[in-house]
């Protein structure tokens, strides 16, 4: 008989094309029962395959793979399935990081940090946290939109057009990085309140990913990004 008080299993998918990398990420996640590696891949296309087969909850997801890469890989698995995709980079791999979030990635984890924040940094995607701080969101938010000269600015007006205010307020506090809660704080509604403007705004702008709100936004003149 299921334990209805007990805590849900957060199946993990690794991708990383070096072994040792996989390895070490495995042997962390087993210090904590609620977590469990369902597989692994060395590159994009096993990584798809895999997500269809297993149904995890998160994806670590390297940004630097032969053949399909992070980002392309990102992109099919946002698009097909229900996974998080969480990037695991190191400092020198920001253009890719940058195209990874733009692809649906919910946050970004490097690889050097300590056990404890991987293990929190993956229960917090599974719940649907974005793992960056605000001003790295602002800032990479800006910086995907700048290297793209503009590019779909009109696109992306128009489907923030679509948006109310109150779901524009939303969004624009999503796009800052803040979380409902403070989201709610800010426009004095109730973080649940806040969740259900936020599902319009994700209907409504065709994404599904919090980076992805600031993203548009910042396309169509309107991030709160500063540098």
């Amino acid at each position: 008989m299921t334990d209805p008080d007990a805590t849900p299993i957060v199946r993990v998918v690794l991708v990383d094309d070096e072994s040792l990398i996989r390895s070490g990420f495995r042997f962390v996640l087993a210090a904590d029962p609620a977590i469990e590696v369902v597989g692994e891949a060395a590159d994009g296309a096993a990584a798809i395959e895999l997500v269809r087969a297993h149904r995890p909850d998160v994806v670590l997801m390297d940004v630097r793979m032969p053949g399909i890469a992070g980002p392309e890989a990102t992109a099919v698995i946002v698009r097909q399935s229900s996974a998080r995709v969480l990037a695991m980079t190191s400092f020198d791999a920001e253009d890719q990081l940058l195209r990874m979030l733009d692809a649906g990635a919910s946050g970004y984890l490097l690889k050097d940090e300590s056990p404890a924040r991987i293990i929190d940094a993956v229960r917090r995607t599974a719940q649907g946290d974005t793992i960056v701080s605000s001003a790295s969101i602002a800032q990479l938010v800006h910086r995907v939109v700048s290297d793209q000269g503009g590019a779909g600015r009109r696109e992306a007006a128009e489907r923030v057009a679509l948006l109310t205010e109150r779901e524009r307020s939303v969004a624009r506090g999503v796009a800052s990085g803040a979380t409902n809660d403070e989201i709610g704080a800010e426009l004095h509604i109730a973080a649940g309140t806040v969740k259900t403007h936020l599902e319009q705004v994700f209907q409504k702008l065709g994404v599904r990913k919090r980076v992805q709100v600031g993203v548009l936004l910042e396309r169509a003149g309107l991030g709160p990004a500063e540098v």
